[in-house]
């Protein structure tokens, strides 16, 4: 091959590398430092938010103009009460709380943009937290009252902070909350946010002399205040519950009903569940229903929260306030009203222990609960009744089981919540149903586990083995050892006894190394 042969060649091979390189790692070097640039100084693009404008808009069946007009802050409220009521129905009624807490603005914008601009947020949802200062109640008359299904509504002054206030339109406040008076309640509330109002618009007749410290201490850039939608607030008073983050309003959603209300055509209750009917309030006081969800594991993961001796020294603390020696388990069962909340200390032995799975996605997400244990748990004074305690967990080591022998000894500190209806297959007298059984349901800490101590005597059969054991090598030796020393006296015709017996006695306590045993 001469050198033009090799110039060609060598130009050949240089171009095709060279364009391998462009086709093909060229590219990827362009792709790689663009992802590069992009993750440094690009910005993600904003999070779609589920509840926002159209969405409010959709549950309201409003075109443009008819939300535009809801928003008007020169139209009284009062004269779009059809259209909150509306709103308020759908949250209560329609939307799920998990979805409306989920797609909650986070984080909370600045006030005095949320004020000032209220365009830019009206129909999304935000949770506020602060304190309540003053309720209004306002009665339905009772054609909105069917229509919508709620009783009452409440017109709320809240107070973010010291400056900052929002008036909040809701179903449903605590029970032992005060109306049209001062008050100052730790709560949070999520809502959708409407429009704004007038702050000196009153909201509640004619305001209360003390309102004016409200007046005085207002958001000073603004004449207007947030007006939101929400179908409930929740509640953290200064007690044992309420300062572990427990929403203690939540408990006005099921009725402590006792068996003996059961006769009964009409209940005492709190306002918000009149407007239930019997059955329905008998079903959500002794089932498990979607109105047990907040309470329930609300309640469940403030208990999972708290140290472990905690509960102990409160429901220790109640005792001695009482003056009382021990928790009465027949209280928890006739006065579920007065128990619930109170945390008690119990000691008895737990017959089945079953473990729960939580299937329901949205409690996972809002509560952290993927499973739970519950204990059919009896005392010494539950006269064969079982009490059912739910924990977040058991101690290392302590078994799960339902069988007819299962029996673990626990004393466990827990939380009363009400009486439970579970069913069992003794049939009711002249019918072939089910019979329902009442049971308190308690929330818990992990229990304190007694475990079963190992005996020190050994079993019969085991001590029958032994001394058959024992026999059998016995004779087997006095046998081996019979027949050593008559072997020594095979050859002689007569037997010297005396000798024999010398014999015996030397080789028993004379050591002989030619015999082995």
């Amino acid at each position: 091959m001469n050198t033009f042969d090799l110039m060609f060649n060598f130009k050949k091979t240089s171009l095709n590398r060279l364009n391998t390189y462009i086709y093909t790692v060229l590219p990827i070097l362009v792709l790689f430092i663009g992802a590069f640039f992009f993750t440094v100084f690009g910005e993600e693009p904003p999070e779609e938010n589920g509840i926002n404008a159209e969405f409010t808009k959709m549950l309201l069946n409003m075109d443009d103009y008819s939300w535009d007009t809801l928003g008007d802050e020169t139209v009284p409220l009062e004269q779009q009460n059809e259209e909150v009521l509306e709103l308020l129905y759908h949250l209560v009624r329609v939307v799920p709380s998990g979805f409306l807490k989920q797609n909650a603005v986070k984080p909370f914008p600045n006030f005095s943009v949320l004020v000032h601009d209220p365009a830019q947020f009206r129909g999304q949802a935000f949770e506020l937290k602060g304190h309540v200062v003053l309720v209004r109640e306002i009665p339905l008359n009772p054609a909105e009252r069917k229509r919508f299904r709620i009783p009452t509504i409440f017109r709320c002054r809240f107070c973010v902070d010291e400056e900052h206030f929002a008036d909040i339109l809701t179903a449903f406040v605590p029970a032992a909350w005060k109306r049209n008076e001062p008050i100052r309640e730790r709560s949070a509330v999520t809502g959708i946010y409407i429009k704004r109002l007038a702050f000196n618009e009153p909201i509640s007749g004619k305001l209360p002399s003390n309102e004016s410290i409200f007046k005085e201490s207002t958001f000073k850039e603004s004449d207007f205040v947030p007006f939101l939608v929400a179908p409930r607030f929740q509640w953290f008073p200064d007690t044992f519950l309420g300062n572990f983050g427990f929403d203690v309003g939540s408990f006005d959603q099921v009725p402590p009903l006792r068996i003996t209300d059961l006769k009964k055509k009409q209940f005492e209750v709190v306002p918000s569940l009149r407007i239930l009917g019997r059955n329905e309030m008998i079903h959500r006081a002794f089932k498990f229903t979607e109105a047990d969800r907040e309470p329930f594991y609300g309640l469940l993961q403030a208990v999972s929260q708290i140290p472990p001796n905690r509960i102990r020294q409160e429901a220790r603390r109640i005792l001695e306030k009482e003056g009382k020696n021990k928790n009465s388990v027949i209280e928890l069962f006739n006065n579920p009203a007065g128990t619930r909340g109170k945390p008690v200390l119990l000691h008895g032995v737990a017959k089945q222990v079953l473990l729960t799975l939580v299937e329901d996605k949205e409690v996972e997400i809002l509560f952290g609960i993927k499973k739970y244990y519950q204990i059919y748990f009896y005392t010494d004074d539950s006269q064969g009744n079982p009490l059912v305690i739910c924990v977040p967990s058991l101690p290392e080591g302590m078994p799960v089981g339902a069988s007819p022998d299962y029996a673990e000894k626990i004393t466990i500190a827990a939380i009363p919540y009400k009486l439970w209806v579970y069913e069992t297959s003794a049939k009711l007298e002249g019918g072939n149903g089910y019979k329902p059984n009442y049971a308190p349901l308690l929330i818990g800490k992990s229990p304190v586990w007694h475990p079963k101590k190992q005996s020190a005597k050994p079993p019969i059969n085991t001590k029958i083995q032994n001394t058959k054991t024992t026999i059998s090598l016995t004779l087997f030796v006095l046998l081996l050892l019979t027949w050593t020393i008559m072997k020594r006296f095979q050859n002689k015709k007569t037997i010297n006894f005396g000798e024999f017996f010398g014999s015996m006695m030397q080789f028993l306590f004379v050591r002989r190394p030619e015999i082995y045993f």
